[in-house]
């Protein structure tokens, strides 16, 4: 799905590709570099007030070092089980709020994981293999849609929407 790029999992392998880790400290899980955008995934298995607390300030602290490193437009796909009310609304004020730390205004995507195997499932059923045009798109879509909520829950609301309406025919 995240394919058309240059890929790169920051984690270690077992002998059957399976991760072992996650990736080592100052550095996004995957990094997705395409010609126009860079995009780092973030992959967390916590969940509640914990989720938060270790993941809020890492992801954002991941992303703007992708940004500034590469010069690119950056986005990043945060995807956890389910995610907690703290780092929704975290992400939405870092996305609206410019902070030079960050790199400006962030573009952090919360998914819950069956949002992003939706996106898997779209993908695999699309006529073709979607194109970083296709990732870009829906990547866009979702933070525009972010300028009209009128909250975190509204936005994440339009995120579902988003996630199912991509690549549907």
């Amino acid at each position: 799905m995240l394919d058309g790029g240059n890929i790169k999992g920051n984690f270690k392998f077992d002998d059957v590709g399976q991760p072992l880790s996650t990736a080592s400290g100052n550095m996004p899980d995957i990094e997705c570099d395409y010609e126009d955008f860079v995009l780092s995934v973030e992959v967390t298995m916590q969940q509640g007030q914990r989720q938060y607390e270790s993941e809020g300030e890492p992801v954002a602290r991941h992303y703007g070092q992708m940004k500034k490193r590469t010069g690119k437009d950056a986005y990043c796909l945060f995807i956890a089980p389910t995610i907690n009310k703290a780092c929704l609304a975290h992400f939405f004020a870092l996305n609206k709020i410019g902070i030079s730390y960050y790199g400006g205004k962030t573009k952090i995507i919360p998914l819950e994981l069956d949002q992003f195997m939706r996106l898997v499932e779209n993908s695999y059923n699309y006529h073709t293999q979607p194109t970083p045009n296709n990732i870009k798109q829906f990547l866009d879509e979702v933070m525009q849609q972010e300028e009209f909520a009128t909250d975190e829950n509204d936005w994440n609301d339009k995120i579902q929407n988003c996630v199912s309406q991509w690549l549907v025919e």
